[in-house]
């Protein structure tokens, strides 16, 4: 049977712009697709639905050579007969958290999800439809309990929540609260999220602590997790929310700068991560995209960040030579990770990468490098 022109049943775009999810009838098949807006290394993902016409006993070897949606045999899938195809008014998409991922249903059945893991070991996704393991889709099970299940329904959960009234006025308070019992009062305050979820701000802080040092800290990236982080971490949840923390050194006798770019940088970092599906933790680099202008021996091209949350918390009851920022509790009830920026040379890097993330640091501490960013510094010596 040749295929019909490939129709696209419905489509929709999670709600941080930056994925879309769409179903496509090539009248032999039904495919789930996902796609991202700004990540061209993000590999499409593929999840099959269901067969439109009979399962063959084996797939056609031309149907790949055509560049053709591949179809389920009869021993992989429920129902060897053809199905009907969908229609717009039955279907209905719930995101995950991270919008990376997305579970479809059928009127009020989930009918199948494609995982933040798609793509990987094989694994495509799950489908009612499916019987066995297959080229492009793994049985769902049981749609009302389960692993999968209860994933899915936490994400309608973070979502209702997140769409209540009051909810970004308690996120908001919740961090300013703590960030001031670190800082101090907070000095200005920016809103970050350009009118478009998810709500996101900037504050800036003197604290008296340390003295001729300006904070900069983001306020509701940790509303939401981070994309990705549990193909990387066994203890994802410890990992997944964040804040971003840059501090400066002001210079004597000079005009403070520091607004002139690092509130920018903030700006353009503070949704990468649902943006691009990349994740931020600790040790990663980031190119910066701006120039520090009061930079006098390097050009500080990089970006390494330091999670001294986590390291607050392996090593309890020291007194640390940076702001104390742990402690605070997110609303999913794991922990908010601060992540500092570290300011550094394309030469650095190229240390760090050559050497490593515990050397790097090792060699920053003996240094006698600290948390804040030095404009005038030299090159770190490894």
């Amino acid at each position: 049977m040749n295929p019909e022109k490939p129709k696209v049943l419905y489509q929709e775009t999670n709600p941080y712009g930056s994925f879309t999810a769409f179903l496509e009838d090539d009248g032999r098949t039904i495919y789930l697709y996902l796609q991202s807006h700004n990540n061209p290394e993000w590999p499409m993902k593929t999840l099959w639905i269901r067969n439109r016409i009979d399962a063959p006993e084996e797939r056609d070897p031309e149907d790949f050579d055509q560049g053709l949606a591949p179809l389920l045999t009869k021993a992989e899938v429920n129902n060897p007969q053809g199905l009907p195809s969908l229609k717009e008014d039955e279907i209905h998409f719930i995101w995950s958290e991270e919008g990376d991922a997305v579970a479809l249903f059928l009127d009020e059945e989930l009918y199948a999800y494609l995982p933040p893991w798609s793509g990987i070991k094989g694994v495509h996704g799950y489908s009612k439809e499916a019987k066995e393991e297959a080229i492009a889709a793994s049985p769902l099970g049981d749609g009302k309990s389960g692993v999968i299940a209860e994933r899915v329904n936490q994400a309608r959960k973070f979502w209702e929540g997140v769409s209540a009234k009051d909810h970004w006025k308690k996120a908001q308070s919740l961090r300013l609260q703590f960030l001031e019992e670190k800082l101090g009062k907070h000095d200005k305050y920016w809103s970050a999220d350009g009118g478009k979820y998810p709500s996101l701000g900037i504050a800036s802080f003197y604290p008296k602590e340390f003295p001729g040092i300006k904070v900069f800290s983001t306020v509701g990236m940790s509303v939401q997790n981070q994309p990705s982080v549990e193909l990387y971490h066994k203890k994802f949840e410890d990992f997944t929310r964040i804040e971003l923390v840059f501090a400066i050194k002001l210079l004597p006798d000079t005009d403070d700068h520091s607004e002139q770019w690092i509130q920018h940088v903030l700006g353009e970092m503070i949704k990468f991560p649902w943006n691009t599906g990349i994740w931020f933790g600790h040790s990663h680099t980031l190119q910066n995209p701006r120039k520090d202008p009061d930079q006098l021996y390097l050009d500080f091209g990089w970006f390494v960040f330091n999670n001294i949350t986590d390291e607050l918390d392996s090593h309890p009851g020291t007194n640390p030579s940076y702001p104390a920022l742990n402690g605070l509790i997110s609303e999913n009830g794991k922990r908010v990770n601060f992540l500092l920026l570290t300011p550094i040379s394309a030469e650095e890097r190229l240390c760090f990468m050559r050497e490593g993330s515990l050397k790097f640091w090792e060699t920053w501490k003996k240094e006698g490098f600290t948390f804040f960013h030095d404009s005038e510094r030299r090159m770190l010596e490894f």
